[in-house]
């Protein structure tokens, strides 16, 4: 397959025999690169801390309270 995005697209439709109506592939080119994207990022390894929701930090006991 091709090195580029659009390689990859045009690569895969045809493997597949898809026939694209004018306008559809502009459209579906945009929406693989997105998933594509996403694809990259969910096998990424990020450190715990990149997710704020994951991240908790204890405070003094009794503190901030008054």
């Amino acid at each position: 397959m091709g090195d580029t995005i659009e390689a990859r697209f045009v690569a895969e439709t045809e493997l597949l025999g898809l026939e694209l109506l004018p306008g559809q592939e502009e459209t579906l080119l945009a929406a693989y690169t997105a998933l594509r994207e996403m694809v990259e990022r969910v096998g990424a390894d990020y450190p715990f801390e990149a997710e704020p929701a994951h991240v908790f930090v204890p405070t003094p006991s009794g503190g901030g309270r008054g």
